[in-house]
């Protein structure tokens, strides 16, 4: 039982690793995407009728790159929420584990180990 609390406590150990890395991955991916949002309106509030011109070919590509920003934001949003749901299933599948292991530790204190007519009588629990 022990080992697999040991087996459990670092599975639990690796998933949150997981999670950092995936936080801040999601973190710069949004700051990136907040850049991309500032050069855009940069360039909209220097064109305000319209881009065109030897512009275009920039905001034309910001505005992809954006895109594909706001794409891979998304998707690290999406593996966030996962990473995060099975994390705390792992930790209540854990902790119920720890429960068992528990309640099995104090039903073989001394009196565990006594047979049940000797428990009664040493222990104070009913025969």
């Amino acid at each position: 039982m022990g080992e697999d609390l040991q087996d459990q406590r670092g599975e639990i150990d690796a998933a949150e690793t997981e999670m950092d890395a995936t936080d801040r991955s999601t973190d710069d991916a949004a700051e990136r995407v907040k850049d991309l949002d500032a050069q855009i309106s940069a360039i909209e509030r220097e064109h305000p009728d319209g881009v065109s011109g030897s512009a275009r070919p920039e905001y034309d590509r910001l505005i992809a790159e954006r895109n594909d920003a706001a794409a891979i934001y998304n998707d690290l949003i999406g593996r966030q929420r996962r990473l995060h749901d099975d994390y705390r299933a792992q930790v209540d599948r854990h902790n119920e584990r720890v429960a068992d292991a528990n309640s099995y530790a104090a039903g073989i204190g001394p009196c565990g180990l006594l047979p049940e007519w000797l428990r009664a009588r040493f222990c104070g629990e009913p025969e």
